[in-house]
Parts: structure tokens; sequence; C-alpha cells
């Protein structure tokens, strides 16, 4: 982007190698010093953020970075369909330069970026209402966790060992990790892709166990790689993220090593985010007999609905031909009250998207907010659910089946955070 001088002397443009210092001197300000060990990482070693999608707000003069984001791009998966994502970290302006709108400047050259690189949905885990000032949405399942205490948890009979070994991730095992994890990604969910070249990014740590880290680890049975885990250190918790395993028996063996390895960082508490596996996930909420705490969701936008739809085909044509819809021709009316379209569909398949320019609201046969169109589509909500506190949701009857088959619930939990 070109700089821009704005009010005061600050300066409006890309960050550069030199301003990291700076930055992180903001970030430990602003967001406290627990997470600049993972801001610091993400400046040095994320695989594909670059100084193109870095914007800051800066008092050059002064040396000091007064407001910045970031423009993470990725990939998040469902059902083996890899969907490009832009996300947006390392949000905050300084105490006594907020309310003059800088978070605005810098969120209207991220759109102008997205619109370059063109990502099918951009997403943020931001603090609550904030974001939906930029037409976001809560649409995917962040965060929530399942505390876990030393009573929960069965202990080993004397001199009985663990049935299974757990060992750290390191290059030479990383393979083996991720091609476990990618055997294991369940149906039906949401999840966040993780790359060979991730691994230098996500594998660091401070010394501090007040501070941000992340340790990959694979559990072993014999010398059979029988699951994986992340544990996520993170505002003084010890968290379980990305646990997947062959057999749910062998979590307490996992629940264990956490709370071990918890007395060392000054007896952080632990907790499990809730596995993608469905039994996984039911042992986890029996064994703790604890309701989920601190849900929340992450900030969803679909930049381009014709661009959403076309990435996900081959998910619409899987749901429609388990149905009567397999052999479907025809069209999806629909209109978030601003602009109207129909979803194409020929032999049971989506295939195009065209305008529909009819004002008549009784015209479509799907009617529903922007918002509620954001959540509809990727599966945080079912029409069904949304009708019952969106009055604005409004589908046709005979349309009803239809809608149900082509946008079911999506129930996951999308981890890794950065």
């Amino acid at each position: 982007m070109k700089p821009r001088v704005l009010e005061d002397g600050l300066v409006l443009r890309n960050a550069t190698p030199e301003d990291v210092p700076a930055i992180i001197t903001h970030v430990r300000t602003v967001h406290g010093e627990e997470v600049v060990g993972g801001i610091k990482a993400m400046y040095e070693s994320h695989p594909r953020m670059s100084w193109e999608d870095t914007f800051v707000v800066a008092d050059d003069d002064a040396g000091v970075i007064v407001s910045s984001l970031v423009l993470l791009p990725g990939t998040w998966r469902l059902d083996g369909v890899t969907v490009p994502v832009a996300q947006m970290e390392a949000v905050g302006t300084l105490k006594d330069y907020r309310h003059r709108g800088f978070i605005n400047l810098l969120n209207q050259e991220f759109e102008k970026r997205i619109g370059e690189i063109c990502p099918v949905i951009q997403v943020i885990a931001g603090i609550p209402h904030f974001y939906r000032n930029f037409g976001y949405d809560y649409a995917a399942d962040l965060g929530g966790a399942y505390p876990v205490t030393p009573g929960m948890v069965p202990q080993l009979p004397k001199d009985e060992k663990e049935p299974v070994h757990i060992e750290a991730v390191d290059e030479k095992n990383l393979k083996e990790y991720l091609a476990y994890r990618n055997a294991h990604l369940p149906a039906g969910t949401w999840v966040k892709a993780i790359e060979p070249e991730d691994f230098q990014y996500y594998n660091f740590d401070v010394p501090d166990p007040k501070t941000e880290g992340w340790f990959f680890n694979i559990i072993r049975e014999n010398d059979k790689v029988v699951g994986v885990f992340i544990l996520s250190r993170w505002e003084s918790r010890l968290d379980i993220v990305d646990f997947y395993l062959d057999t749910y028996s062998h979590a307490d063996s996992v629940l264990r090593f956490a709370l071990a390895r918890s007395e060392g960082y000054a007896g952080q508490s632990v907790r499990v985010v809730p596995p993608n596996q469905e039994v996984l996930r039911e042992f986890i909420q029996a064994r703790t007999g604890t309701a989920m705490r601190q849900r929340y969701a992450w900030y969803v936008k679909i930049p381009s609905v014709e661009r959403f739809l076309k990435t996900i085909a081959p998910l619409v044509k899987t749901r429609l031909s388990a149905s009567d819809y397999r052999d479907h021709e025809g069209e999806l009316k629909v209109t978030d009250y601003r602009r109207g379209f129909a979803i194409l569909i020929e032999k049971g398949s989506f295939a195009g998207i065209r305008e529909v320019s009819e004002r008549d609201p009784n015209a479509y046969d799907l009617r529903l907010s922007k918002s509620a169109l954001t959540r509809l589509l990727m599966g945080y909500e079912t029409i069904d659910e949304l009708q019952t506190h969106e009055p604005d949701a409004i589908c046709r009857a005979t349309m009803l089946p239809l809608v149900r088959r082509m946008f079911p619930k999506i129930g996951a939990t999308v981890d890794p955070f950065y």
C-alpha cells in the first residue's frame, strides 16, 4: 500500500521487518506479556505472512506503533474440501490513541487486500461484538473447554505403567503426526489445516510459564501411533486441543500427562477443548462431569456467496446425493433483503448463481438477513434454528427440505488459534 500521512504526523502504511521491535513493544502494551512470544513468532516465522499483509499506524519520528493488524492467509477444511481463509490477527491500538478511527482505517486497507487475494471466508477471534461493525458475524465455534482436576481422572494402580507412551513432536516425527491427524479428521466439521511448514511457527516456547506456548505430541501404543494432541499454554491455562485418538480409552493417559505437566507450570488449570471426534467428546464430557466453560465463536464474513458456493460445490452434491434431491433440477431464489440471487442446481449439483433483481420479497424462496445467511452457509445454525429467533428468516414451505439438505448443521470447534 502507498503510505498515507494522517493527523499529528502519524503514518498509515505496511509494516517492515525493521518495525518488529516497535511492534513487540506495542503488543506488550496492548495485549500483555503473555502473548508476546506468540505474536513475535507470527511476525518472524509464520509461513504465509507477508509484509504486504501487515498494516500499521505509526509515529515514525518516535519509533512507536500506534495501531496495527495483520492478515494471515490460511485454510480451513470441511469434509476434504479446502477453503482459503483470511484471518485478521494482532489487532490493537495504544490506549491514548483510541476512539480516533485507526482500526477503521486499517480495516479499509485490509479489505482492499482482501479484494486482491479473494479468500472464500474471512475470520477473526475478536473481542465480543466489536467486529460486527465491519460486517462479521459469529458463525463457527471457538474455544470453550471442559475443566479437568486430578480427582476426575482415575489414578494408575501402584507399579502399573501407562498403557501408552507420549512423545514430543520434532522434525523427525512430524510426518507421523500430520499423517495421523489428517487420517482422523472427522466428517461434517470445520477444521484448520496444519501443513508441514507450519510446525516451525507453531512449535515455539518461552520458559516463563505465564506466557503462551504450543506443544505437539504423539501417542504410541508399543510402536503404533494411536493418537495426537497439542498442549496449548494460554492465559495461565493448559489446554488439550486438536485431540484425536484411535480409542477413547487412552484419553485418561493424556489427562494424567497434562495434569503432571501443569505442575511444572505453577499448577496451571488443565482443560480439554471439545474434541471433534464425537465419541471422544462424549467421553471427556462424562469424565469431567461439568458443563463446557467460556464458549465463544469465530467472527466470519463471506465476501462472495458465489465464490463460497463454488468452493463447497462438491459438498452440495454429496449432501443432495443421499436424498430425494440427488437428480434435482431447478433453482433456489434467495434474498438478504438488499440483493437477490438464484442458486442453480443441475442433476443434483451446484451449477452457479444468477442475479435476481426482483424487489418483492415474496418472489423469493428463502429470505433472511445477511448475518443469518452467513450463519446458514457456515452451518453454524440451520434454517429451522434461525426461524426460532429470526423473524426475517422465512423459507417457502416447499423449499424447506432442499435448504435443510444443502445447508446442514456443522458442529465443530476450530483450533489451533492462529
